[in-house]
């Protein structure tokens, strides 16, 4: 049987939870807006989160011994080293370059246009940028320098951690597949989605690591970015979700019982 069962809506604030006090809380304002105001708060409270890991593995835990166990690994990668790697790694590692993400993102997003999915579109819009806001600025504060190996790629200017190209690779393939399995109800078709979205990630954390480019704790600091990305990005969508449905109850709700009748003037 390739047809699977339809799932619940993924993108629906439910009965109860975090999305539906939200909504209610904010449904004097327009959906749109609730969604706002849920991403610009996880943008600081991940920011904050991912920028103190930052200060403590630099100022704290490098220094207290995890520093040589984290260049080992990057050592380890260099005799490793064979023309068919450094290709394969590269391919990988384009596959999260800014560049690849951008491309992609763009067309996911016209894709959604087309078929008026909109709060799919708001999901992966919402996603990408928290994810490329945080990493920027935690860039910015958190001074990482990338491993003393030689390194196959042209290092950019930001900081070693975290590594955005794991960031946004997983951000955006995890989170095309959550979106295509809220519209593809074909169990092999899941599953493919599922397996690319997990595989292409890691091979792209591993490229990362082989071409000198991060410590594995920059990649494993990625991750967790990408995780609370994509989570704070589904809840503004079902915060969103929850407001207009209160919204519309209100519109639609009749006046109390008690209430006195109005007079025709």
């Amino acid at each position: 049987m390739n047809a699977a069962a339809p799932l619940p809506d993924l993108f629906a604030a439910g009965s109860r939870g975090p999305a539906q006090v939200i909504g209610r809380s904010l449904a004097t304002h327009r959906p749109l807006i609730t969604a706002i105001v849920v991403w610009a708060f996880a943008l600081v409270a991940l920011g904050a989160v991912i920028i103190g890991l930052g200060l403590l593995l630099t100022h704290v835990l490098l220094p207290a011994g995890l520093g040589a166990d984290d260049a080992s690994w990057s050592r380890w990668f260099v005799p490793e080293r064979t023309p068919t790697l450094n290709t394969v790694t590269r391919i990988g590692s384009d596959l999260g370059s800014s560049g690849v993400i951008l491309i992609l993102s763009v067309i996911a997003g016209v894709a959604l246009i087309i078929g008026r999915h909109w709060r799919q579109l708001a999901f992966l819009f919402f996603a990408l940028t928290l994810e490329f806001g945080v990493f920027f600025v935690t860039t910015m504060i958190v001074g990482r320098h990338r491993p003393t190996v030689p390194q196959l790629d042209v290092a950019p200017h930001t900081s070693s951690f975290p590594s955005g190209h794991t960031a946004s690779a997983l951000t955006l393939y995890v989170g095309a597949a959550i979106v295509l399995t809220s519209l593809v109800r074909g169990t092999r078709a899941r599953t493919l989605v599922w397996v690319l979205a997990i595989l292409l990630p890691i091979g792209v954390g591993i490229s990362r690591l082989y071409r000198g480019m991060h410590f594995p704790t920059d990649v494993a600091a990625s991750v967790l970015l990408s995780i609370g990305a994509l989570l704070c990005a589904l809840l503004a969508v079902r915060s969103m979700a929850a407001a207009a449905a209160e919204r519309d109850l209100r519109v639609t709700a009749p006046p109390p019982a008690d209430s006195p009748p109005e007079v025709a003037s």
